[in-house]
Parts: structure tokens; sequence; C-alpha cells
């Protein structure tokens, strides 16, 4: 069965990892993605050139690269020449998307902004993603991940008060924003079915990081409470949602409802406090929180994190030993549900890849990833060979 998106063609000028994440999405539906790169040493999307494994460092395929680009071709074309920007609209020809992340105002400059590119294709999803938005008094500011948490209120609800604010240690705001944008191109397309009309889709990393706190946004609307530093703990501020050291590592605990707190007081061996009255419901226990999370602290030193997450698990309690990244590669739910694709070694690698797939699976044919990651220019005489093009 064929693929939701096979037959449309994306031209992607973007790079880093938002606007890549989301021309990963469309190509592992089926997208014939062509990646337009910078040519020559040090060109091409920066991630190659960044978070180099230490076994490769003479390769131009940093991990986040690896992790974001497999299934599409490459093709390097300076769009600073005209002849480079004349390929660039022969393929936008061929196109139904074209993404960019260029900071606000680069796109019109290179004759690629929606005006330009709708000339050529009037019916295309043309996708811009920028770190504040096409418009407003910050459309021309750049935008990286860390900034954008800064920016829309995260690292001040991220961090204990010991530690201060703090950013996460991945790219929270990034990669929301391709979902968002893959989520967008894609209702564009469904549209575009419909009433056979191209549209102009405007991505903001702001915006997206504001969804992400859509919780905390509405409790600073009702209440004005703006959150703050509260570590592991949880926003319900029930002292029986947290983090807790065990014997060997740590867990991290949701026991939100009674019957999660029933279960978790009878493992702790502790089920005789619930009849006292400063235990007894989640009211009681976060007017006396940290009595409740000292008796908690205390019970859960007895056993290993493991032990505790199978035993509290066994229960229905929402809780997780706390895994390292190459602990949790080897989850075996993740191997039953084929989270993690073995892709073809990359071209200078020797050997085969595991990299995460889109996050859902599908009684259809769902997403997979075609071929390896590119190597910079890799696809070029074969793309503009299918334009009719022979290189100079």
């Amino acid at each position: 069965m064929a693929r939701a998106f096979e037959g449309i063609r994306v031209v992607d000028f973007t790079q880093v990892l938002s606007g890549p994440y989301m021309t990963s999405l469309l190509a592992q539906e089926g997208a014939d993605v062509i990646k337009i790169e910078a040519p020559g040493p040090g060109g091409g999307d920066q991630m190659r050139n960044r978070m180099i494994p230490s076994k490769y460092t003479d390769i131009d395929m940093g991990s986040a690269f690896l992790a974001l680009n497999p299934g599409k071709r490459s093709v390097a074309l300076d769009l600073k020449s005209e002849e480079g920007r004349g390929i660039a609209h022969r393929l936008i020809e061929t196109a139904d998307v074209v993404a960019q992340n260029f900071r606000g105002g680069v796109a019109e400059r290179l004759g690629l902004g929606w005006e330009d590119v709708k000339a050529i294709k009037p019916d295309v999803v043309y996708c811009q993603i920028t770190g504040y938005g096409a418009t407003g008094p910050r459309s021309k500011e750049g935008a990286y991940d860390g900034a954008i948490q800064a920016a829309s209120g995260m690292m001040s609800t991220n961090g204990s008060p010991e530690t201060g604010p703090m950013r996460t240690g991945y790219f929270p705001v990034d990669l929301f924003t391709g979902a968002s944008a893959a989520f967008a191109v894609a209702a564009a397309l469904f549209r575009r079915e419909r009433t056979g009309e191209g549209q102009y889709l405007d991505i903001s990393m702001l915006d997206a990081a504001l969804n992400i706190q859509a919780p905390s946004i509405a409790q600073w609307s009702i209440d004005g409470n703006p959150g703050g530093l509260i570590g592991n703990s949880s926003a319900t501020h029930l002292p029986t949602a947290n983090s807790f050291d065990c014997a060997d590592g740590t867990v991290l605990m949701s026991a939100t409802m009674q019957t999660h707190v029933q279960a978790v007081f009878e493992e702790l061996g502790i089920a005789d406090l619930l009849t006292d009255t400063r235990f007894a419901d989640s009211k009681a226990r976060i007017a006396n929180r940290e009595l409740v999370d000292s008796t908690l602290r205390q019970a859960f030193l007895a056993d290993t994190a493991a032990n505790w997450a199978r035993r509290l698990g066994a229960r229905g309690v929402p809780i997780s030993r706390v895994n390292s990244i190459p602990e949790a590669v080897e989850e075996p739910q993740l191997a039953h549900r084929g989270t993690l694709a073995e892709v073809p070694a990359p071209k200078g690698f020797d050997h085969p890849v595991r990299l995460a797939m889109a996050p859902y699976r599908s009684a259809a044919d769902g997403p997979r990833f075609d071929r390896p990651p590119p190597g910079l220019g890799e696809h070029t005489e074969e793309i503009l060979a299918e334009l009719g093009i022979t290189p100079g």
C-alpha cells in the first residue's frame, strides 16, 4: 500500500534541526525530499560538522545530521550564483512543497521568498520556519533551540532552586517545531486536494515553545501563578509524584490517584500511615509535603530502582527507573515496536546505524527510512539528469 506522501516532492532548503525533522517525517511517509545544500569544504547543512562521532572525525556527518536526514537526496547548489538559483527554480517547478528556515529576509534576497516561489509554482505549499515568526519586531533575528527556551519562559520552570534556570539536555523546541510544521504541511496538502490552491505557512519556534507549555500558560492566565524551579517534582504539587533515589539508582514516579498511593504505601511497607490524617488524601499530603516526601525517600532506599519499578508498575503505578540513553535503546518494548530502525551504513561508516523513526505505527504502510543519510551533493548529477540539465 502506498504511503501518505508518495508522489509528493519536497524541495528542502532547511538545515540544523527543526526543518530537517519536519522533512524527515515527510520522507518517512514516502515524500521525495531533495535537500539543497551549499557546496564545497565546510558547506552543507551545519549539522554535518557538529556533534560528530569521535570515531569519524573526517566524515561530514554529525550524529544529529544522521538522525534527521535518512531518506533524502542531496543536491549541492550555490544559491548566491545565478546558475544555482536557476537550478533551484527548475526544481521548484516540480515541487509540491518548498521548505526553508533561513533567517528572516534571506530567502527574499535569494529570490526564494513566498512571492517568488508562488510565481514559479502557484499551487505550491510553502513552509517557512523562523525563530520568532515572519513578521513582528523580532522577525529578523536568528534563533537556536536554547535561545527560544530562554525567550519562551521554558528555562524558568526547568531546574531547581539549587541549579537556577536550566535548559533541557536535548532539543525540544526544534523537534516540536518540526513536528508542528509537518502537521501544517500535511493539512495544507489535504486542503490543496480540495481546492487546488497552494498555501503559505509561517512557523515560529517561539510559538511552538509556548504550545509545549500550554498548561503553564493557562495556569498563569487563570491565577497569575508563573510556576517555578521545582526540579523533578510535579506541577500538581503532589509529593507522591517525584524522583526518588533507591539502593542503586533512581526512579521517577507519578502516583497521582488515590489507588496509586494506596499501592505505593503498601509496597513500601508503610500502609498504616494512610490512617494518619496527614497522609490520608491528596490535600493532606500536599499540606504535609515535606513529611510525606522524607518518609517516601527513606522507604525507597530499601530496594533497587529496577525492583521498585517492577513491583509498583505491576500494581498500575506510573513509574520507571531513570535510564541512560544506552539503557533506554535496549528497552524490550522498543524492539517489540520497531521504534529504532537499522539504517545501512552511510558513506564512510563501517557499520549500520540505529535511528529513531517517527513515533507512531500504522496498520497500513507506515513510516520507514528508504535510504541512509546522503553525502553532501551525493545526488546532484542524478537530479540534474531528471531535470534534463547536463552538468557544466
